[in-house]
């Protein structure tokens, strides 16, 4: 059996004052919609009024979401294996041996690969420290799917070992 290695990427977690800013900036919006659209009507109003709270309400889901979502990437013998959790949900995004890797490189060389029309990009990182971060590609059923991650320097080490990179 060979390597079996685990790391978990997680954003910073969200603080109180920005969830604090959250409630009061849709608070805030939903009045002044309600007050510019009540002097047209105030059926108008109440309709968007509900059009911005769901709006409002759907930006925070999702920012919260982002928030509290993270992945894990394993590297069980040759099988690399990326999921999102959310919770107690783990989610399998990717899931590739590392002999299908046709290119893996850091991800500040993206630009002189060239663009590839029509690729599938999975981005299994966190915010902007890019230059941490890896690209890997693969072709799959004649599709090619280009992967981004930021790999521990156990992982990196373990995958450029079986790639036969140094």
């Amino acid at each position: 059996m060979g390597p079996m290695i685990r790391q978990t990427i997680q954003q910073k977690k969200l603080s109180f004052w920005k969830v604090l800013i959250m409630i009061f900036a849709t608070a805030f919006i939903m009045d002044i919609t309600v007050k510019l659209f009540s002097r047209i009507s105030p059926t108008i109003a109440s309709v968007a009024g509900i059009i911005s709270l769901l709006i409002a309400v759907g930006g925070c889901v999702l920012i919260i979401y982002r928030h509290i979502a993270y992945y894990n990437y394993k590297l069980i013998d040759d099988d690399l294996i990326m999921e999102r959790v959310f919770g107690r949900a783990n989610h399998l995004f990717l899931n590739l041996k590392l002999w299908e890797l046709e290119a893996f490189y850091p991800y500040s060389e993206i630009s002189s690969k060239g663009k590839k029309e029509s690729v599938k990009i999975y981005k299994f990182v966190t915010g902007i420290n890019h230059h941490q971060w890896y690209v890997g590609e693969f072709t799959r059923s004649g599709d090619q799917y280009r992967f981004i991650i930021e790999p521990s320097e156990e992982l990196l080490r373990a995958i450029q070992s079986v790639r036969g990179e140094q």
